[in-house]
């Protein structure tokens, strides 16, 4: 696997179980929907000005590691 692209994460069982079933149910990866509920959760749960920090943030940190 290319660690610079990809990492893995570590869920509960039942956890992986709800979200792969979701998954199937809408026809997307586990990814995918990984992805898709972030996306939902910093738009419900975040301000502006929190998704613009997290933004700089991880710019940082990539620009730091490409250094």
């Amino acid at each position: 696997m290319d660690t610079t692209k990809w990492k893995s994460v570590l869920v509960t069982r039942p956890m992986y179980e709800e979200i792969s079933a979701v998954a199937r149910i809408e026809a997307r990866s586990i990814s995918g929907q990984l992805r898709l509920m972030w996306e939902a959760w910093k738009r419900e749960n975040l301000s502006k000005k929190d998704q613009k920090f997290l933004k700089e943030e991880i710019d940082s940190r990539r620009n730091a590691e490409n250094a």
